[in-house]
């Protein structure tokens, strides 16, 4: 007991009295015979709000969040400037290519934190199935919600197919793309790097929200953070890229393909 405290005499070394070592000094003459601060239980470390953890340990999410945010607008602008708007199928091809530079840039960046996600293929863990399975009642969601809007306010969604003149445009650009594309940015970079400062469930919420504004859709904001959560939640228990890259797609597909609203 005493050397864990510090103590290699069992007398005091002024007095000669003998040492007590459940105090840090001699109990006959008061002389210290060891450091006070031995013995004392570690400080507890100092307290971060969210704000902090997030600014201190996360700091690359908005960096990466507000360049490909950065990127839809302006190659947006430039490309309704050269086509117009009644050939927005080649905006968006436009949009599209330099999204995929984009992401490839930061998956250059940021390997260390994708490549384990890409290592796996995680379609042998149940939560992959799940997530595939949730699919079903949120395209149900999806069809009544959309439908529901259109009747109450009166607007039209965007027909991607009629953007493109070939079949495989709505299938390269709508889903292919924005599948590898999105979950590489919001589920690989910014949802795995807020794990690491919030947790797992605030870092898919917050992912989500952003994963939704980066959609620049109001109406279908609301579903596109409940998506959001699903595939972010996917990538989490499945620890792999994948399972939400075949949702995503499987999810784009039948609304392009099916969806008549």
């Amino acid at each position: 007991m005493t050397e864990e405290l510090g103590i290699t005499d069992t007398t005091c070394g002024y007095c000669g009295h003998a040492l007590d070592g459940r105090v840090y000094f001699c109990p006959s003459c008061a002389k210290p015979h060891r450091a006070m601060e031995i013995g004392l239980p570690a400080p507890a470390p100092p307290f971060e709000n969210i704000e902090t953890r997030l600014r201190t340990k996360a700091p690359e999410v908005w960096t990466v969040f507000f360049t490909f945010l950065s990127v839809m607008m302006v190659t947006g602008w430039i490309g309704v400037a050269i086509w117009g708007k009644d050939d927005f199928g080649a905006v968006m091809v436009m949009m599209s290519v330099a999204l995929f530079v984009t992401t490839a840039a930061c998956l250059f960046r940021y390997w260390s934190d994708v490549r384990p996600l890409l290592a796996s293929t995680g379609i042998s863990k149940p939560a992959a199935w799940i997530g595939m399975a949730a699919l079903i009642p949120l395209l149900a969601l999806n069809y009544g919600y959309h439908s529901f809007l259109i009747g109450l306010l009166g607007v039209e969604l965007d027909d991607y197919n009629s953007f493109f003149t070939s079949a495989y445009g709505p299938l390269v650009f709508i889903c292919i793309m924005p599948a590898v594309v999105e979950e590489i940015a919001f589920r690989g970079i910014i949802q795995h790097r807020l794990e690491t400062a919030v947790g797992p469930w605030l870092a898919i919420a917050a992912a989500s929200v952003v994963f939704s504004a980066a959609h620049f859709s109001p109406l279908s904001a609301p579903y596109l953070a409940l998506l959001g959560g699903l595939l972010g939640w996917m990538k989490w228990k499945t620890g792999s890229l994948y399972p939400p890259m075949l949702a995503h797609f499987a999810h784009n597909y039948i609304v392009v393909r099916f969806f008549d609203i």
